[in-house]
C-alpha cells in the first residue's frame, strides 16, 4: 500500500502539467485577436503587440492569404502616386511583421504605390513582385488556389478591391464597404482549409 501512494500522487502531478500545458497552448480565442495590432507573424503563430499569441490551426490548413491595402501615399502626384515618409516606414513595418513566416508569391498591382509598399519585403525575401489586374483578380485567385506550389501568399492592394478580394478569397462576407480612404493599417490573413471552409483574422499593423 505504501508503494501505491507515491505513484498516484505523481500521477496527479502528471494529469496537473498535462492540464496547464494544453492551456497554454490554447492561448486565447480568435475573437480576442480580432482588430488587434499585429507585431510579427512567426511560422505562421500571430504575435500580437500586446504581448499574446495566436496559432493559426493547422488541422486541415491549405492556403494562406496575407492582405493588406498600400501604404500612405503622396496625395499631390494623382497619377501615379508614390509612398510618403510614412508609407515608406509602413512598407518596412509590413517586412518586419513577415520577415519570420514563409511567404511563397508576393502579389501587387501595377501601381507605384503598392509596389512599394511590398518591396521592403520582397528585397528581405529576395522574392519577385508578381503582377495583378483587378479586372481579373478572380481568375488570379482560382489560379492560386489551384496551384500546388503557391500556400502562402502576400497580396497587396487598394481600400476599394482589398476588402472584396477578401470576401471572394474566403467565400464569406466579411466586409460589407470600402476600407476608409485614410486607414491604411488593416491588415487581413485568409486562412483556407480543406472543405472549402476559411478563417479571417481582421487584424491592424
Amino acid at each position: 500500500m505504501q508503494l501505491v501512494r507515491p505513484f498516484n500522487f505523481l500521477s496527479s502531478i502528471l494529469v496537473m502539467l498535462t492540464v496547464l500545458s494544453c492551456a497554454q497552448i490554447q492561448g486565447p480565442n480568435i475573437d480576442e485577436i480580432q482588430g488587434k495590432t499585429v507585431h510579427s507573424i512567426v511560422s505562421e503563430v500571430i504575435h500580437i503587440e500586446d504581448g499574446t499569441t495566436f496559432e493559426i490551426p493547422k488541422e486541415g490548413l491549405k492556403k494562406i492569404f496575407y492582405l493588406t491595402r498600400h501604404a500612405e501615399k503622396d496625395t499631390v502626384n494623382k497619377q501615379d502616386p508614390i509612398l510618403t515618409s510614412e508609407g515608406l516606414d509602413r512598407s518596412a513595418k509590413l517586412a518586419d511583421i513577415l520577415r519570420g513566416t514563409r511567404i511563397d508569391a508576393i502579389y501587387s498591382t501595377l501601381f507605384m504605390r503598392t509596389m512599394l509598399t511590398v518591396d521592403s519585403l520582397a528585397d528581405t525575401k529576395l522574392m519577385k513582385i508578381l503582377p495583378y489586374d483587378n479586372k481579373n483578380i478572380r481568375t488570379t485567385i482560382q489560379e492560386i488556389k489551384a496551384s500546388d506550389n503557391i500556400n502562402r501568399v502576400l497580396m497587396v492592394g487598394h481600400s476599394n478591391t482589398i476588402p472584396s478580394i477578401v470576401n471572394s478569397i474566403s467565400k464569406q462576407t466579411i466586409f460589407q464597404s470600402n476600407f476608409e480612404e485614410n486607414d491604411y493599417s488593416n491588415f487581413v490573413v485568409v486562412a483556407l482549409y480543406n472543405d472549402d471552409k476559411s478563417q479571417v483574422y481582421k487584424l491592424k499593423y
